[in-house]
């Protein structure tokens, strides 16, 4: 069964598919322990999401898992006012597609830089690791907009993820 720390793990090999790493590189890099990332590594390999021969994931897999079953198996729902960094619509490529009268989105995280409503994150580090990793906020912001975004919202952010992915349905 999957958790939903496997997702930024996965997305995370995706971006170090030409790097060579280990499992406490991967480890820091996402604020979780080296046992957490292998552990995942493993549940996502029964999944078919991930293959330990080449240490990266199997990304049609894991593209069809993001559009289509992320928002079922792990739901967001924006809650009250707080300080943190914007996700989901609130974050390029989507701030500037989409006009929302709404107040942003964002993961509750103490050196954010707006106000918006909580959304919370797939996993408690995550907010961190997208701090010291541009590339992963961007997916992960994606991720999110899938998870709590209007059907148009979703079909920019899978649109993007297939970009960003280098795959397609």
């Amino acid at each position: 069964m999957l958790k939903p720390q496997d997702i930024p793990i996965l997305l995370k090999t995706h971006l170090w598919q030409d790097r060579q790493w280990r499992y406490s590189d991967l480890a820091e890099s996402l604020g979780m322990s080296a046992s957490e990332v292998h552990s995942s590594l493993k549940r996502s390999t029964v999944a078919k999401l991930y293959t330990p021969l080449t240490h990266q994931p199997l990304t049609p897999h894991l593209l069809e898992l993001l559009i289509h079953g992320l928002k079922y198996i792990y739901p967001a729902t924006p809650g009250t006012l707080v300080r943190g960094m914007p996700t989901a619509h609130s974050i390029s490529p989507l701030k500037e597609q989409i006009v929302s009268s709404q107040e942003p989105l964002v993961w509750a995280f103490p050196a954010g830089t707006e106000i918006g409503l909580a959304l919370t994150p797939l996993y408690p580090s995550v907010p961190l690791a997208a701090s010291l990793d541009p590339q992963l906020y961007e997916l992960l912001g994606l991720v999110d907009a899938l998870r709590v975004g209007r059907i148009r919202e979703q079909q920019l952010a899978a649109v993007a993820l297939q970009e960003r992915l280098g795959t397609t349905l």
